[in-house]
């Protein structure tokens, strides 16, 4: 989605709201297990600090994907956000985006009135997924003798927390 600049850039507007979607289609991360369910929202201003174009985000979205201690899938809500400058020209794809300016979180690309924040958008998505998804926080997992879940049963597994660089020294006690 393209949001028009001309009235912000041309001193009319002090502060540029807006509001909008991205559709989950857009990101495809099934093939790491994550499916997006529902669209993205954005929303957002850009003001003016000190004849600097600056720009805040906030980010909300939905997605699915399996618990990694226990496998039952789970659905959580993530919120992020994303701040940074506008920049006037095309982003360079090699750019190492050292970023000396003033404390920028991203420097954000516009070209003539338009700016276009799906990539952006995209990206601060992919970075705020966690490595790894509990159900829960104190999720128990599975059982690793029996695999039972033990968030709800029990097992009669017998767990002994040995060292694996002690247990040699079992054999020296005596078999009953």
């Amino acid at each position: 989605m393209n949001i028009d600049l001309s009235s912000f850039l041309d001193n009319a507007n002090e502060i540029l709201h807006f509001n909008e979607k991205l559709n989950p289609e857009d990101l495809d991360l099934s093939k790491n297990g994550v499916i997006i369910v529902e669209p993205i929202e954005y929303q957002g201003e850009i003001f003016r600090v000190d004849g600097e174009k600056i720009i805040n985000i906030r980010i909300s979205y939905k997605y699915k994907e399996i618990c990694h201690r226990c496998l039952q899938p789970t659905t959580k809500n993530v919120e992020t956000a994303l701040s940074g400058k506008l920049v006037e020209g095309k982003k360079v794809e090699n750019d190492n985006n050292d970023n000396d300016d003033e404390g920028y979180d991203e420097l954000i690309f516009y070209e003539e009135d338009s700016l276009d924040l799906n990539e952006y958008v995209i990206n601060q998505v992919i970075l705020s997924l966690p490595m790894k998804t509990l159900c829960k926080e104190d999720c128990k997992g599975l059982c690793p003798k029996c695999g039972a879940d033990l968030n709800r049963s029990k097992c009669d597994c017998i767990h002994e927390n040995i060292d694996p660089r002690l247990e040699k020294l079992k054999e020296f006690l005596p078999k009953n």
